[in-house]
């Protein structure tokens, strides 16, 4: 194909770039290519170099025709690529996605193609048809010329394991090489690798994160600690707020990544638990087509369907959607409980410009069943039984009393729109409405014959609607030589909602001979309370670069408001409380790709309640000092963190030693240790993780002696894990292969009281996946996939949790899932 480019400046960008016009007139078309004469605006950074032919660009191109999909490289990569498109007739190239170099990406697209490639310029590639025997020779070449792409952004897909840069730790899209706090990204090809079902599973191989804290048993809740202190949890930015059993949960098949900021995080984020927050980044709608179904089966009756659809809707692209929907149906590991999950989630892109970007999200997440939410007796678990041990699908419940069914709604959008080469604007937002029906029988202590288990009922209906908005502005400039990327924002939440709750008694059972079915469990009298709170925070933010120096300054006001009511007798709480928050980091990054930093942050939640003279709580606080280093070997796909912290919690509440039914603020907690994280991809044939915690967490101050120093609960002082995924050569007769194995170290913990030493674990992990594709054109764009989780069937307790309420964790589960993209 024959083409004519002209470039012609428009005007000046910000950051040096230009805006270019690109005219692409087709004179004659490539065989099978069909392109007709188009011309299209591109934004390009210079002339292409062997250094830009290194740089990082995002790729999300499915696999199809090879014609089509090397014209759509060529016009991610702003190269021209020179090939016969005779020869490549009935070719079909391999799907192609995430942050690769150019060459990464000619590898990808054509592996198992037999077509070979060679760069011939700065910016020229030229395919030819790999040797059978003898030379081959280089092919009559066509021209495709397109325009420049853009480098990875923080919410853009990305190949393989490794992150270059995320939004959470500033709202920023800033390098993480150039962010003074631990920040942890989990991709979405790490998710879908080890198949992870729940957020939990998602943050399994993350350093500093001890997940799954209540066990196997916890699947329609995501608890887990960060750093040895609780975590929230946000969605695209904005939080997901709890009420009294309401937590809303989303399926992870619906998200691009998740971003772990550890440690307090006010200044940003408002009220916010000390421990740091989990940010589950939604998949957004894609510019090439994307087609994808997959099904799965697996032990306890696992049924999983899945889809993901995304294209331009109309022809200059200006325009995208997105819909991603999950169905699950299963057993759950304990005896006589089940979880079952619909999830939709349509999106919507506008891009009628550059500059200019508006995404809309939406989620229907019904769960109609959702395992149990009960626990396990230490005696015949974590301590020996003279009756026997517990088996791993003990049930404390009644299934003719057990109910859980959630619905979630949501609507948010993203605006994004860059006014000048200094000013742009962003703006967040979403409504989500969450009502739930719960109705548990929960173990509540054993007797003292070691096996007569008492047991309480515990009931709540609930609905909430939370409404959340964050307007930011961004101004990058330069005082002189040191550069600036300032950001001003105001945010905005409310949330409207009502809980009727009720506890009861309920018959004993037998844990080592139970009966199910007692016709005594009776619903208890629920009493309702109205909730009415809001919170509003301005914020400002500076970035400052000179040099390889980059100090960060934040600081932020926060009001927060709630009156609950007494819905029977009218009675009110009301609560009003404010608080500044700051936080500082100062950072080096050195050209040989290390980042030394130092960082300071605050955090404050809210308390409810009063002291016994009636004063109301002041917010609990946290602040973490925290000292790391990150580094990003040059020309390598991997980055490795390390840190030292200390966070401290304090206004904790503790018992009023005068009147014990009362509390008072003098508790404090503090957390102290090291962790280290490394995600290395050695090649596109290997993806490595590897962690490893240290976390001495424990009580500093209580008005109970006794307690200080006590270890706190469910927090284990090592944690480790390692995971690798090999991809075997095409070279090889074994390609289309991928083999991975991951093994997850958690050390023993101890219940609040300390009185129960749960025992340290070690579990196994297993995938195995295989592109049909390269068996046969015929079988091109399906897969099938193996995970095992926990590979060696370890019987553990996951952890006491409180009291005498402990869990297990997860028996070994098998899935088996097929899945076909065109």
């Amino acid at each position: 194909m024959n083409t004519t480019l002209a470039l012609r400046p428009v005007r000046p960008c910000f950051g040096g770039r230009r805006l270019f016009s690109l005219s692409v007139s087709a004179l004659a078309l490539a065989a099978g290519l069909g392109f007709a004469t188009t011309a299209v605006q591109a934004q390009v950074q210079s002339p292409a170099t062997p250094a830009a032919a290194q740089q990082r660009l995002t790729f999300d191109i499915p696999a199809q025709d090879l014609s089509r999909a090397v014209l759509a490289l060529a016009n991610r990569a702003s190269l021209q690529i020179l090939f016969d498109g005779s020869r490549m007739q009935s070719l079909r190239s391999t799907a192609v996605s995430g942050s690769l170099t150019p060459q990464e990406a000619l590898d990808r697209l054509l592996n198992g193609t037999g077509m070979g490639y060679r760069f011939t310029g700065p910016a020229t590639v030229t395919l030819y048809e790999l040797p059978r025997g003898g030379d081959a020779a280089v092919l009559p070449p066509v021209t495709v010329e397109a325009r420049s792409g853009q480098a990875e952004t923080a919410t853009d897909s990305i190949a393989g394991y490794v992150a270059a840069r995320a939004r959470t730790g500033t709202k920023t899209d800033t390098p993480l090489l150039e962010t003074a706090q631990s920040i942890s990204v989990i991709p979405r090809d790490q998710i879908a690798d080890q198949n992870a079902q729940t957020l939990n599973q998602v943050l399994r191989y993350t350093a500093g994160v001890t997940p799954e804290t209540r066990g196997a048993v916890a699947t329609r809740y995501d608890m887990f600690t960060i750093r040895g202190f609780d975590a929230h949890r946000y969605w695209n930015g904005l939080k997901q707020q709890d009420l009294y059993y309401i937590a809303p949960q989303l399926d992870p098949y619906l998200l691009e990544r998740a971003e772990v900021l550890k440690g307090p995080n006010s200044t940003l984020y408002g009220q916010a638990a000390a421990g740091g927050l989990v940010n589950q980044v939604s998949k957004r709608p894609l510019d090439a087509p994307l087609n994808e179904v997959g099904i799965e089966y697996g032990t306890n009756n696992h049924y999983r369907l899945t889809s993901d659809f995304s294209n331009k809707v109309d022809a200059e692209g200006k325009l995208l959607y997105r819909m991603t929907m999950v169905g699950l149906a299963e057993d759950g590991q304990i005896n006589m409980t089940e979880n079952q999950r619909v999830a939709l989630a349509p999106s919507l892109a506008w891009r009628p410009d550059e500059d200019t970007s508006l995404t809309l999200f939406g989620l229907y997440q019904v769960d109609p069943k959702g395992n149990s939410y009960g626990g396990i007796p230490p005696q015949g678990t974590v301590f020996s039984s003279p009756f026997g041990k517990l088996p791993m699908d003990f049930y404390d419940g009644d299934p003719n009393f057990e109910k859980f069914v959630r619905h979630q709604t949501a609507l948010g959008y993203e605006f994004d729109k860059r006014l000048s080469d200094v000013w742009s604007i962003r703006s967040n937002a979403r409504s989500q409405h969450t009502t739930m029906a719960y109705d548990s029988v929960y173990a509540n202590g054993v007797q003292s014959d070691g096996r007569t288990l008492n047991r309480g009922t515990a009931t709540s209906r609930e609905a909430s609607t939370f409404n959340a908005i964050d307007n930011q502005v961004e101004a990058r400039f330069d005082t002189g030589p040191v550069a600036h990327t300032a950001l001003g924002g105001v945010d905005y939440q409310t949330m409207r909602g009502h809980y009727a709750v009720g506890f009861g008694t309920a018959p004993t059972l037998d844990i080592f001979n139970p009966v199910y079915g007692q016709t005594a469990i009776t619903v208890p009298t629920r009493n309702r309370t109205n909730i009415d709170a809001e919170q509003y925070g301005l914020y400002l933010q500076d970035q400052l670069k000179l040099g390889g120096f980059v100090l960060t300054l934040g600081g932020r006001h926060d009001t927060a408001e709630q009156v609950a009511t007494t819905a029977n007798t009218g009675a009110q709480e009301k609560r009003r409380d404010q608080a500044w928050t700051s936080k500082v980091g100062l950072l080096y990054a050195f050209e040989n790709g290390i980042s030394p930093y130092i960082s300071y942050s605050e955090a404050f939640t809210p308390l409810g309640g009063t002291d016994r003279l009636g004063k109301p709580f002041k917010p609990e606080e946290g602040e973490q000092y925290e000292l790391g280093v990150k580094y990003q070997p040059p020309g390598t796909n991997s980055i490795f963190t390390a840190a030292v912290f200390e966070v401290t919690r304090t206004n904790v509440k503790t018992p009023d030693p005068v009147n014990t039914n009362y509390s008072i603020q003098t508790g404090e907690a503090r957390s102290q240790g090291f962790e280290f994280e490394a995600r290395h991809s050695l090649s596109r044939q290997i993806d490595l993780i590897g962690a490893y915690s240290y976390i001495d967490a424990e009580v500093t101050k209580d008005t109970n002696a006794a307690a200080v120093g006590r270890t706190l609960g469910a927090v284990p002082e090592h944690q480790a894990a390692a995971w690798v995924m090999y991809h075997m050569p095409r070279e090889t007769q074994f390609k289309g292969l991928s083999i991975g194995g991951g093994v997850r170290y958690v050390g023993d913990t101890r219940n609040p009281d300390n009185s129960i030493t749960v025992p340290d674990f070690t579990l196994v992990d297993a995938a195995v996946t295989y592109d049909l594709g390269a068996l046969s054109d015929r079988f091109a764009g399906v897969d099938l996939a193996l995970n095992v989780k926990n590979l060696f069937d370890k019987e553990y307790v996951a952890s006491c949790y409180y009291g005498t309420w402990c869990a297990y964790g997860y028996e070994r589960t098998i899935t088996a899932g097929l899945r076909y993209r065109w």
